[in-house]
């Protein structure tokens, strides 16, 4: 079980195995199946480097502006909660996995939701947030597993299946689809782009005065949009406490760097990211040839990032400052205080910007990583007392999709 569970939390390792037994099943030549196993694991590898320089330089900047504005409240954290309850919930949660991804492929193969999950890091976590909702409930383990597995199995193979027809517009192909855990935003995001946006006024043609056209490097912007959000925190919350998270550097050094370091990160991921899907997806169709053909992968929205660099950014943005003025409303309403994840703002709410933009245009990105930024408050505010048993104290489960099934699943078993 410590070997599965080790393997599962390192997804990059599933995709070299997918990639792998994918040219295996071509019969490509051993020349071909190296090469391809080896770039696909090194391009998701550059993901997950990427991906943990910006949640360091994220960290440091959710610091500064908790410490600069005085937040203190619940942090939705998928990560932390799961190292907090791997004990309680990890037994039950691993097999859980085991037979969701059983349940996927069969459905792959046999319905007309011919879609396969392959961001599984995801999918531990909502087998981590179903355990805790059932085992809260009194629900026997054996329950837990069959109902956590067929749900989660089924989530994973419908979910990308409904949100095909608006990832085709943005991927403008059909060789892979989006798999993430907010798809409930992402799919309510793209009606609210629809009813009340204009596709003609797309925010990736934004017209750039020629004095700020070095706007247009996407490079450029996400450095300068992080330091100007770093500066002004930093200003709030005084240089001292600045110095002393940088252990000792001068503030404006250490903010200038953190700025970099974050479009350098983001850099790094798209680069995985692009390395990663030209192995994976003729590799997945091997894959899929024996167990489910015609299946289509699902993978992460980070693919989405480089195709809409202007949308992912204002979804970052508005996604925040959303979840910032959450933060000052909810105790008005009785709510506990939610500080906004910023790591779930910056993918979450950035790719609800692409899918509302894909419809609406900059309106449909505004409303779609809007109402994500709301989502991602509201739904761990309103399932926090599901999960407080765990004595998990300061955080809960993050992602939208996480939150709304643990909440349907309390709605339905309660009764039991």
């Amino acid at each position: 079980m410590h070997t599965f569970m080790s393997i599962i939390r390192e997804p990059s390792i599933i995709i070299a195995i997918v990639t792998f037994l994918g040219l295996i099943f071509q019969r490509r030549k051993l020349t071909e199946v190296i090469t391809g196993t080896t770039l696909s694991f090194m391009g998701f590898t550059m993901i997950k480097v990427g991906g943990g320089i910006l949640g360091g330089v994220l960290t440091n900047f959710s610091q500064i502006f908790s410490h600069a504005f005085n937040l203190k409240g619940v942090v939705p954290s998928n990560e932390a909660i799961m190292s907090l309850t791997i004990d309680q919930l990890g037994a039950d949660a691993a097999v859980i996995l085991l037979f969701a991804m059983i349940v996927n492929i069969v459905l792959a193969r046999v319905t007309k939701f011919k879609y396969i999950y392959l961001s599984l890091h995801l999918i531990l976590f909502m087998c981590f947030a179903v355990t805790a909702v059932m085992r809260g409930l009194g629900i026997s383990s054996l329950v837990t597993i069959i109902v956590g597995s067929v749900v989660i199995g089924s989530y994973m193979a419908v979910f990308p299946y409904l949100l095909r027809g608006a990832s085709r517009k943005i991927i403008q192909s059909d060789e892979y689809t989006i798999a993430h855990a907010s798809m409930t935003a992402y799919l309510i995001g793209t009606y609210l782009g629809k009813w009340f946006g204009n596709p003609a006024h797309d925010t990736e043609n934004v017209k750039i005065n020629d004095r700020i056209s070095f706007l247009r490097d996407p490079n450029v912007a996400t450095t300068l949009t992080m330091l100007i959000l770093l500066l002004v925190s930093g200003l709030f919350a005084g240089s001292a406490f600045v110095s002393e998270l940088a252990d000792g550097k001068e503030y404006i050094v250490f903010i200038l760097e953190q700025s970099a370091i974050f479009a350098a990160g983001l850099y790094i991921a798209k680069a995985g990211v692009k390395l990663f899907t030209t192995e994976i997806v003729p590799a997945f169709k091997g894959f899929s040839q024996v167990f489910a053909p015609g299946a289509v992968p699902g993978v992460d929205v980070l693919v989405l990032f480089d195709k809409s660099p202007n949308s992912a950014l204002v979804g970052f943005l508005v996604s925040f400052f959303t979840g910032v003025a959450c933060v000052f409303l909810f105790p008005v309403f009785g709510l506990p205080v939610i500080v906004p994840g910023i790591m779930a703002c910056f993918l979450a709410g950035g790719a609800a910007a692409i899918f509302g933009n894909s419809t609406g245009g900059f309106r449909g990105a505004v409303l779609s990583s809007g109402f994500c930024g709301f989502l991602l408050c509201l739904l761990p505010a309103l399932t926090l007392p599901l999960f407080s048993y765990l004595g998990a104290e300061g955080v809960t489960f993050a992602d939208p999709d996480f939150t709304t099934l643990s909440g349907i699943l309390w709605g339905i078993f309660r009764w039991f």
